[in-house]
């Protein structure tokens, strides 16, 4: 009996010492997990910041810059006074290139997929994607962080909608200025 109550006491002891354990292999896989460097997506190694032996990186630091795997994606940024309320998901778009000159390489077309709803760093951030043919892929070598020009279709008009637009504008800005020249100057 003696015999017996003692081994239930090293089963008990044994159970407390493995749920003690079994905590503290939860708490070091919690602590192995919070250190562990991770990318939010797929690609390859576009851009890596050097760190010597045993630096310390805070949560949240730039360490690498991932490029994406699968098609290109351009991002612009522009005004909000152009973009905002004009530049929409689904509207056609051309690309050129500066490092290759447009009369000889063209342009590529593509289309807006994002628009951003507010202004950040001073632009609004639009992000595109590339229309390529791939029967007829274009002559320019397209990369990652290759530096280009956007052009957003807004909207369409023909040459008489363009002038009459003008000329609206004109004949508000003359009629404004002549309301300005008939109020008397203020008096002093």
């Amino acid at each position: 009996m003696a015999t017996l109550e003692r081994l239930r006491g090293q089963v008990t002891s044994a159970t407390g010492e493995l749920a003690t354990i079994l905590a503290s292999v939860a708490r070091l896989e919690n602590e192995i997990e919070r250190r562990r460097v991770r990318a939010p997506v797929g690609g390859r190694l576009g851009e890596i910041v050097r760190l010597a032996a045993g630096a310390y990186v805070k949560d949240g630091d730039f360490l690498a810059a991932i490029v994406p795997s699968g098609p290109l994606t351009v991002i612009a940024r522009f005004g909000p006074a152009a973009s905002l309320g004009r530049v929409r998901p689904g509207q056609p778009a051309r690309v050129r290139f500066p490092g290759f000159p447009s009369t000889q390489f063209g342009f590529v077309t593509a289309r807006v997929s994002k628009v951003g709803s507010e202004a950040h760093a001073g632009g609004v951030r639009v992000e595109l994607e590339l229309e390529v043919d791939p029967r007829h892929p274009p002559a320019i070598p397209l990369e990652h962080a290759l530096p280009a020009e956007v052009e957003v279709e807004v909207e369409r008009l023909t040459p008489v909608a363009l002038v009459a637009r003008g000329v609206g504008k004109w004949l508000t800005e003359q009629s404004a200025r002549e309301a300005a020249a008939r109020e008397p100057p203020p008096s002093k």
